[in-house]
C-alpha cells in the first residue's frame, strides 16, 4: 500500500521522478525478500512484475494527450494539425497516424471527407481515444464510396467514435474487428452517428450498417452503441454485434436494410433498449438466411425491452419482430410494442442440437401482424418452435397484451408440429390477452402449460384451439379441458387498458406465486394480477391550448418533445417520435423538438424530418417543468395528450392510432370485430 501511495502522489507531480523512486523501492524490498528464507524467488518476481505493470500504465497515461484537427475543406496535410488554424485535411493523413491514449481526432463541422478512415493505435483504460468533430453546425460526413468501410478499426481497443455521418461503404459502413488471435478488445463508445447508404450482395450476416464482430477466440467487450440512425444497405443488418461481452445498443434507429434490423449474435450481458427498427428484411430473393426486426441468437443473459418493431419482412421464412433465437440462455423480451409486421410478433427458437433455456417473453403489446396471408398461416402472433434436434428448456410467455387480424384463418399461438421441451424448466403461457378476428386461436404441441389467459374472438363462428394433436370447437370444449382458461370480451379501452367490469382485472395469476421448476404447483398467492400487458395506466393528459406562437404546419397534427442534451430520457423519446413520424409523417403528422440550439442537439441527435424550434419562452409559456415532456396537438392547437414523462412506445402509439387513425396501409386497430 505504501509503494502504491508513493506512487500515486508522484503521478501527480512528476511522472519520472515516480519511476525512479517506485523502482529504487521496489529493490529495496527485493533485496529485503531476497534475504527471506523462503518464496524469495517468487516474492522477488512478483514485485518486478507488479512494478512493470505500474510503470507501463503511468508511462502510459503520463504521454501528453493531444488533439488533432482536420478540415477537409481548407487544412493542409503538411501542417502538424494540433490546432484548428493548422489542421490535416485528409482522411489518408488520419489513417496513416498511429494515435496514443488519450489523443482526439476531431472533424470539423459541415465539411466532407472522402476515404476510408482507418487510424492506428489503442488507448488505455481511463485514456481512449476519441474520434469526433468540433465547431459548430451539422455533423461532418465521411464518404466511403466503394471502400470497404467508411470507419474501421481492426484489432484495437479503447475507443469513443461521435457525432459523424458515414455514407457509403461496402460490406460496411462502420465496422469494429476482432481477428482470432487477439482475445479480448475492450471499451468501445459509438455515438450520435448517422450510417447509411452501404452497398453490396451479403455474402455473411456480419455485413451492413454497423458491425462489431468478433473471430473465434475473440471478444469484444464493453459495447455501447447510442443514438445511432443505421438506415439504408443492400447489405445485411443495421446494426449487428457478434462476438461481444457487456453489451449495450439504445436509443437506435434502423430501416430500409436487406436483412436484420438490430441483432446480438454470441453475446454475453447484451442489451437493447429504447430502440426501433423498421422496413427490414427487403432482401428480394432469400440468399444467406431469413430476417427478423430486433433478435438475439446464441446470447447468454440478453435483454430486449421497450422497444418498437414495424414494417417488417423476408424474402422467406420469418419476416417477424422480437425473436428469442435458438441456442440462447436466460433470455428476456419485454414491454416491447411490435406490430403490422408481415410475419410475428414474439418468437423462440430451439434449433441444431441446442438447447435454448430460460426464455421469458413478457408485457409486450403486438398488434395487427401477419400481414402476410403465407407466414401468418406458418408462424402466427406468438410463434413456438424446434427443429434438428433443438429443444426447449424453461419458456415462460406472460401478461402479453395480442391483437390478432389477419387476412386467413391462422392462429395466433402457433407451435409447430415435433417442438420438443427438454429439461426441469418451466414452460407456461399465462395471463395473457388474446383478441382474435379470425375463429382460430391456438395451435400447440403438447409439453406447454396453458394457464389463465383471456381469449375473445367477436365472430358467429365457433372459436377452436388444437392442443397436443385434440381439436376442440367452441370454448366450451376447450374448457373441458384447461379449466383455468377464460373467454370472454376483455373490455378494453383504446390504450388497451381494461375498463372497470373487465374480466382481465384480477384474475391473473399472481406471479409473486409462480414456483419455478414446478408447474402444477402454480397457485393465486394474495392478491391476483391482472391479465394482458397493461394493468394501470394514467391516460394522456389533455391540457387546454398551444400557444399562438409556436410555429405549425396547417391542417396538421404536431407531436412536441421538450428535450435536453442534460436529460438522458429526452434523447430516447425521440425515438419513438421519429418512428411517429415514420408512420404518419406523409398524411397527418410532423413533429418538432423544442430545445437549447447552442447545444447542436439538432445535429448530433438527427432529427431527420423532425423539425427543430428555439425554446425562447416557449416551454414556460406551456407550463412544462419536467423534460422530457411530451405534447399530442390537434390541427386546432388543443393538447389531446401531455407526459410529463418518458411515453413508452405502446403507449404514444397506441395514442397516435386512437387520434390519427392507422398509418397508409395499415389496418385499423378494431377491438369489437368489426370492419376490417
Amino acid at each position: 500500500m505504501f509503494a502504491q501511495r508513493r506512487l500515486i502522489w508522484y503521478e501527480l507531480e512528476d511522472p519520472l521522478s515516480a519511476v525512479q523512486s517506485t523502482l529504487a523501492l521496489a529493490n529495496r524490498h527485493a533485496n529485503r525478500d531476497a534475504r527471506a528464507k523462503s518464496f524469495s524467488g517468487t516474492m522477488t518476481t512478483m514485485h518486478y512484475t507488479s512494478i512493470a505493470i505500474f510503470v507501463t500504465i503511468l508511462l502510459a497515461s503520463s504521454a501528453k494527450a493531444t488533439t488533432y484537427f482536420v478540415d477537409c475543406a481548407s487544412g493542409s496535410d503538411l501542417a502538424p494539425g494540433r490546432a484548428e488554424a493548422t489542421a490535416w485535411k485528409t482522411i489518408e493523413r488520419v489513417s496513416l497516424t498511429s494515435f496514443k491514449p488519450g489523443d482526439s481526432i476531431l472533424f470539423r463541422r459541415g465539411t466532407h471527407c472522402s476515404g476510408s478512415l482507418w487510424p492506428k493505435g489503442s488507448g488505455l483504460e481511463s485514456h481512449p481515444i476519441r474520434i469526433g468533430a468540433y465547431g459548430k453546425g451539422a455533423l461532418p460526413v465521411i464518404e466511403a464510396g466503394g471502400a470497404e468501410a467508411a470507419i474501421k478499426l481492426l484489432d484495437q481497443q479503447q475507443w469513443e467514435i461521435e457525432n459523424l455521418e458515414t455514407t457509403g461503404g461496402s460490406p460496411y459502413g462502420v465496422y469494429v474487428g476482432a481477428t482470432s488471435s487477439v482475445g479480448a478488445l475492450h471499451h468501445f463508445r459509438i455515438r450520435n452517428l448517422v450510417v447509411h447508404d452501404v452497398s453490396g450482395n451479403p455474402k455473411t450476416k456480419t455485413t451492413g450498417l454497423i458491425v462489431c464482430s468478433a473471430g473465434n477466440g475473440a471478444t469484444l467487450a464493453d459495447v455501447v452503441i447510442d443514438g445511432v440512425t443505421a438506415y439504408r444497405t443492400t447489405e445485411w443488418a443495421g446494426i449487428i454485434v457478434f462476438g461481444g461481452r457487456d453489451v449495450i445498443v439504445r436509443n437506435s434507429l434502423v430501416h430500409d436494410v436487406y436483412g436484420d434490423g438490430i441483432v446480438l449474435f454470441q453475446t454475453e450481458n447484451g442489451l437493447i433498449e429504447k430502440s426501433a427498427a423498421w422496413l427490414t428484411g427487403l432482401q428480394p430473393k432469400e440468399t444467406i438466411g431469413t430476417p427478423n426486426g430486433i433478435w438475439t441468437w446464441n446470447c447468454r443473459n440478453c435483454i430486449v425491452q421497450a422497444t418498437e418493431g414495424f414494417w417488417t419482412d423476408s424474402p422467406g421464412f420469418d419476416g417477424g419482430i422480437y425473436d428469442i433465437d435458438f441456442a440462447n440462455h436466460d433470455n428476456t423480451v419485454q414491454y416491447n410494442y411490435g406490430h403490422d409486421a408481415q410475419g410475428y410478433c414474439l418468437a423462440v427458437f430451439g434449433a441444431e442440437n441446442q438447447v435454448t433455456t430460460n426464455s421469458t417473453v413478457r408485457y409486450n403489446v403486438c398488434i395487427n401482424n401477419g400481414r402476410s396471408p403465407k407466414l401468418a398461416r406458418r408462424q402466427g402472433e406468438v410463434f413456438i418452435s424446434t427443429w434438428d434436434n433443438g429443444s426447449l428448456d424453461g419458456v415462460l410467455i406472460y401478461n402479453n397484451t395480442l391483437f390478432w387480424n389477419p387476412s386467413v384463418d391462422a392462429p395466433p399461438i402457433k407451435m409447430t408440429e415435433g417442438t420438443t421441451f427438454s429439461g426441469s424448466g418451466p414452460d407456461i403461457f399465462f395471463n395473457n390477452i388474446i383478441i382474435s378476428n379470425v375463429p382460430s386461436m391456438a395451435e400447440s404441441e403438447s409439453g406447454m402449460s396453458y394457464r389463465r389467459n383471456l381469449y375473445w374472438y367477436p365472430g358467429d363462428a365457433l372459436p377452436k384451439w388444437s392442443i397436443a394433436g385434440h381439436e376442440h370447437l367452441g370454448f366450451a370444449a376447450y374448457h373441458e379441458t384447461a379449466a383455468d382458461e377464460l373467454f370472454g370480451d376483455p373490455k378494453l379501452d383504446w390504450l388497451l387498458r381494461p375498463v372497470p367490469g373487465s374480466p382481465a382485472i384480477g384474475h391473473g395469476l399472481s406471479i409473486p406465486g409462480f414456483a419455478a421448476g414446478a408447474v402444477n404447483s402454480m397457485q393465486t398467492l394474495g392478491k391476483a394480477s391482472d391479465i394482458g400487458a397493461v394493468e394501470a395506466l394514467p391516460v394522456p393528459e389533455s391540457a387546454g391550448n398551444v400557444p399562438t406562437s409556436l410555429p405549425r404546419a396547417k391542417g396538421k397534427w404536431m407531436l412536441l418533445l421538450f428535450a435536453s442534451k442534460a436529460a438522458p430520457e429526452a434523447r430516447s423519446q425521440l425515438v419513438f417520435v421519429q418512428t411517429a413520424i415514420a408512420q404518419y409523417g406523409g398524411k397527418s403528422l410532423e413533429a418538432a423538438v423544442l430545445g437549447d440550439a447552442n447545444t447542436d442537439l439538432q445535429y448530433d441527435w438527427n432529427l431527420g424530418t423532425v423539425k427543430f424550434i428555439e425554446a425562447d419562452g416557449l416551454g414556460q409559456a406551456m407550463a412544462i417543468q419536467k423534460v422530457p415532456s411530451v405534447l399530442l396537438i390537434s390541427p386546432s392547437r388543443e393538447i389531446v395528450g401531455r407526459w410529463d414523462r418518458f411515453a413508452p412506445p405502446a403507449e404514444l402509439g397506441l395514442t397516435l392510432k386512437h387520434y390519427l387513425g392507422p398509418a397508409n396501409g395499415d389496418p385499423i386497430l378494431d377491438l369489437n370485430g368489426g370492419e376490417q
